[in-house]
Parts: C-alpha cells; sequence; structure tokens
C-alpha cells in the first residue's frame, strides 16, 4: 500500500505519530513538574463540589457524551485500519497499529483532563446563573414592597446572597485562570497535534479515495470510514465547544448583572454597594481562556484556524494529485 501512497503520504504519517509522542511526553514533564499546583488545583475544585453537589448532576451527562464520542472514534479508527489494511495484515503490522494508536488514546485521555475541568467551570456558572435570576425576580418583587421593615429584611438577605454568589464567582474564575497557566504547555502541543491531526486526516480520507489499490469498498467499509470520520470531528467540536460555552454563560452573567443595576437606584444602599462592587469585579477581571498566554480562544480565532485547515488540506491535495509519486 505504501508503494503507492507516495512520500507526501509518508511524510507527514510521520509527522502526525512524532507530534503525538511529543504531546505525550511534554504533558508527562509539565505534570510532574506542576504535581503540587495540579493536586491543589483538584482540591479546590473538589471543595467547590462539596459545597454544591447540584454540579457533579450537571456535568454527568456531558462526560458521558465525551467518553463515548472518543470511543467511538478510537474503535472505529482501528477498525477502519484493519480493514484497509486487511490485504497485509500480519502480527508485526497488527501489534504497530495497537502501539500507534496507543499513541492517540493517551493523547484523548490528556485532552479529556482538561475537558473535565472546563465542564466543572461551566457547570458552576450556570448555577451561579440561575441563583442571580433568583436575585433578580426578588429584586423585581421589593416594588411592591411598601412595609419598610420588610423591605429591608429583603434588601438585606438579597445583599448576602450576592455577596456570596460574586464570591463564588471569583473564585470559579480564579481556578479558570489556574488552569489556564497548569495546562499551558499541554494546550500548546495539544492544539498543535490536533491542526496537524485534523490535516492529515483531511489529506488521508483523500488519499484512501483516490488510491484504491488493495482497498475493497464495499456498503459496510463506506460506512464505516465515513461514521469514522464524523465521529472524529464530532468529538473535536464537543470539546471546543465545552470552552465557547464558558465564554457565553460569563457573558450571560455578565447581561444579568446589568439588568440588576437597573433596578439599583431606590434599594438600599448595602445592597446597591454590593452590586456596584459585583460590577466593577467583572469589570476588572475579564474572561479570557489562554493557551500559554500566547492568544485566547474564541469562536472568531478556531473559524480562523478552521480557514487555515482547508487552505493547507487544499494544498497538499493539489500537490499530491500534480505530484503522485513524489
Amino acid at each position: 500500500m505504501w508503494s503507492h501512497a507516495g512520500r507526501l503520504h509518508e511524510y507527514l504519517f510521520l509527522l502526525v505519530h512524532g507530534t503525538r509522542v511529543s504531546c505525550v511526553m511534554a504533558t508527562l514533564f509539565s505534570r510532574w513538574w506542576q504535581r503540587r499546583r495540579l493536586i491543589r488545583l483538584v482540591n479546590a475544585f473538589r471543595g467547590l463540589a462539596i459545597r454544591k453537589p447540584q454540579v457533579m448532576r450537571m456535568w454527568r451527562r456531558r462526560i458521558i457524551m465525551k467518553f463515548i464520542s472518543i470511543s467511538l472514534s478510537e474503535l472505529l479508527q482501528i477498525l477502519v485500519s484493519f480493514l484497509t489494511l486487511r490485504p497485509y495484515l500480519t502480527v508485526n503490522l497488527a501489534s504497530s497499529i495497537f502501539l500507534l494508536y496507543t499513541l492517540t488514546v493517551l493523547v484523548n485521555v490528556i485532552i479529556s483532563h482538561y475537558y473535565f475541568a472546563i465542564v466543572n467551570v461551566h457547570s458552576h456558572y450556570i448555577l451561579l446563573n440561575q441563583e442571580m435570576r433568583a436575585v433578580l425576580v426578588e429584586i423585581r418583587s421589593l416594588e411592591g414592597e411598601h412595609r419598610k421593615a420588610a423591605f429591608m429584611i429583603k434588601c438585606c438577605t438579597l445583599a448576602d446572597q450576592l455577596e456570596v454568589i460574586a464570591g463564588t464567582q471569583y473564585e470559579v474564575q480564579t481556578l479558570l485562570k489556574r488552569i489556564t497557566n497548569i495546562f499551558g504547555i499541554q494546550g500548546i502541543v495539544v492544539m498543535i497535534n490536533s491542526y496537524i491531526s485534523i490535516l492529515a486526516t483531511i489529506y488521508f480520507s483523500f488519499s484512501s479515495v483516490k488510491n484504491m489499490h488493495g482497498i475493497e469498498w464495499t456498503p459496510v467499509y463506506i460506512f464505516l470510514f465515513i461514521l469514522n470520520v464524523v465521529c472524529y470531528f464530532a468529538d473535536i467540536l464537543i470539546t471546543l465547544n465545552n470552552v465557547f460555552f464558558v465564554l457565553e454563560v460569563h457573558k450571560h452573567m455578565v447581561k444579568l448583572l446589568e439588568r440588576l443595576t437597573m433596578f439599583s437606584p431606590g434599594l438600599d444602599e448595602r445592597l446597591q454597594t454590593v452590586i456596584e462592587s459585583f460590577q466593577l469585579q467583572i469589570t476588572r477581571n475579564p474572561l479570557k481562556i489562554s493557551v500559554l498566554s500566547l492568544f485566547s480562544m474564541d469562536r472568531s480565532r478556531s473559524m480562523s484556524m478552521a480557514n487555515s485547515l482547508v487552505t493547507n488540506s487544499l494544498v497538499l491535495i493539489q500537490y499530491d494529485i500534480k505530484n503522485p509519486r513524489e
């Protein structure tokens, strides 16, 4: 099969697995170097989960979804590889395939650690937004409260609740900054590996269709091939959307806080002070999810990366068409 693949195919194959080895080694070094900080981070999230056990029910479904997407993607890749190489399959080749996909599994485990940490942050933000909406409803109900004593008691109670929400939000955002620092080295190597892997997947998919030597394109093989590609990119989207969801719930919190300030005039002085302090806290500490402090993750940047992937994939495909034996 390699005789029909061309040198570009071989070099890209070596580059993909070389970056995966580098990713695993860099992560092992980073985890050992920052093991104390990682343990403190885990303990901090555990403390938050004990205080708010609802969060565990919220991220359970997304953890199961991530596990299913990873498992399907890996199993389908292995199955398609064995079906493709069936005419050439030997014990040594089968062992080599398992070793190569072991690297892929390790990379996915590394990504899952970061995914789980971000899921925790997202779940806590959802709970905070729910609590803020409840406070907003209570503040609106104060407009019909004409008894001064009851008005003051409710204002003090709402001020206490907002102080707790503001303190938890600051704690969660601080933990998110610690996540980006701890997973910084891992983040950049995973992004490089993911970029090259996606690029290679697009090129290898084209190459498989173009060079059909030794491949039996049965309906079952075509179905598994398409399902493999779909599951692979679905897993990537699940991971990326996990980051974007955190940014979106934070923006929603900012909007809820802006609605609270609309009711601020006429409220108790302490409640007004708490609202203003919370707003100042959000303004002074804008939420950003960065990769090794080099750039921030957002949807516009991911679209730029997608455009770059499409462009570079087309370049590889054009080169392969013009130089089939190079």
